[in-house]
């Protein structure tokens, strides 16, 4: 296992199954609990986070990590413990991880290519 650790960017699609009852808006608990985690070394964090009021919600944020599978390890146990403080009951999860934001979108558009031509 590699011993160098290297800061990843994680893309998190989480289902919102239980929005709030205070009229907040389903991600900003979630975004809050999630800028507990947040240090000098991944300001600003998370990087971007949005919602719709269909239930789904998009975050962008920074895990450190030895491998793509150690970041993505990293993200699953910090989006768990944040969305069990913020007390959000999640759906379907679909997470990335890359070097960069260039490579996740990359990704993105290359999958959105394939589900097109299906």
């Amino acid at each position: 296992m590699p011993r160098f650790h290297h800061l990843w960017i994680v893309e998190a699609e989480l289902e919102v199954t239980n929005p709030a009852t205070d009229g907040e808006a389903r991600g900003d608990r979630i975004y809050h609990a999630l800028e507990r985690y947040a240090s000098d070394e991944t300001e600003p964090y998370p990087l971007q986070c949005r919602s719709t009021d269909d239930g789904w919600l998009e975050l962008t944020f920074p895990v450190f990590g030895a491998t793509r599978f150690a970041a993505l390890a990293a993200a699953t146990t910090l989006l768990a413990e944040a969305c069990a403080d913020a007390d959000a009951g999640i759906g379907v999860v679909r997470l990335t991880a890359g070097e960069s934001t260039n490579e996740i979108e990359g990704y993105r558009e290359r999958f959105q290519r394939m589900e097109a031509s299906q």
